[in-house]
């Protein structure tokens, strides 16, 4: 076994979560030097394998709460592919990726479902405007101040087709693009998506790039008429009121300066993550292998984000 199993067991035993041996070869981190080197010795004495599921020594119970949660989230998948059926009505909307727990069926009771949107350029503030409209109307959006909000979706990130590439690294936000799951849109933009993400790899040196959409079907007649109406000055004259709008929202919403947070606001991306566990789990996988012994293998995370 390599550093790089070490790393990624380590890092999802953050997440509660144990992974199977597909998972590890798809999945594992590169060390630092970007090579694989072999463990030392007493790595053998840090893992355990069971029922097909590999974690840390004495953490066997994970296995009992994967199962558990991959069970809950058959259920909340019903519930995200609801909306999803929905949002494929909003104008301008070309891909839509399950994000988090979710794509990991890896949910809890209380989870909320995050969903990445990818718009047309230009038409960014009119698309969410419209999706936030919408959900909001069937009562399926999680509100900004909801702390718990069960099978709501959380409509906390936005980018378009011209701004697919994530500037933010780091070994959690590479396990998390890297486990999306695209469920509606233009397949060769799932392509374009990580083509433009190829750092990912940097991480995941094994992560393998290709398609798994379920949902192929990004146009309809409603979409249509509505991208037609659009697609005109009056269009280009809402998509200004509507961003003025919603940054005036976003510029006074107190969540907007939270220290550690991630919220990004302008023409190419929104991003909404006041509450952002990045920062913690990445301590947590830190503390984790000090106590291990592999000081050398813990990656401080990043500063938080905040950009209006």
């Amino acid at each position: 076994m390599d550093k790089g199993v070490l790393r990624a067991i380590v890092y999802y035993d953050c997440l509660d979560y144990p992974l199977t041996r597909e998972e590890l070869e798809v999945f594992s981190f590169k060390n630092d030097e970007g090579q694989e080197i072999g463990l030392p010795a007493q790595a053998g004495n840090l893992i355990e394998e069971a029922d097909g599921f590999y974690f840390l020594k004495g953490r066997e119970n994970l296995i009992g709460a994967r199962k558990e949660r991959n069970e809950i989230s058959k259920n909340k998948w019903k519930e995200a592919l609801k909306a999803v059926r929905w949002l494929k009505l909003i104008p301008y909307i070309k891909l839509i990726f399950a994000s988090g727990s979710l794509a990991l069926n890896n949910t809890a009771k209380e989870s909320d479902l995050d969903i990445l949107i990818v718009v047309k350029a230009g038409r960014i503030w009119l698309a969410r405007f419209s999706t936030v409209l919408l959900l909001g109307f069937l009562g399926m959006r999680r509100k900004r101040h909801q702390r718990i909000a069960p099978d709501k979706i959380c409509l906390n990130h936005f980018i378009t087709d011209k701004s697919l590439y994530i500037p933010r690294k780091s070994i959690y936000t590479a396990q998390l693009y890297a486990r999306l799951v695209p469920v509606f849109g233009e397949e060769n933009l799932v392509d374009k998506f990580y083509q433009a993400n190829l750092w990912i790899k940097e991480y995941i040196p094994k992560f393998s790039i290709k398609s798994q959409l379920s949902i192929f079907n990004p146009q309809n007649f409603i979409k249509k008429i509505g991208e037609k109406i659009f697609d005109t000055k009056f269009g280009g004259w809402l998509e200004s009121i509507l961003r003025s709008y919603q940054l005036r929202r976003i510029k006074n919403y107190h969540l907007t300066y939270k220290p550690g947070g991630r919220i990004k606001a302008d023409d190419e991306s929104l991003e909404f993550h006041p509450d952002s566990p990045e920062l913690k789990i990445i301590e947590k996988y830190n503390q984790t292998m000090i106590r291990l012994g592999f000081p050398e293998l813990a990656k401080e995370a990043d500063s938080g984000l905040t950009k209006y």
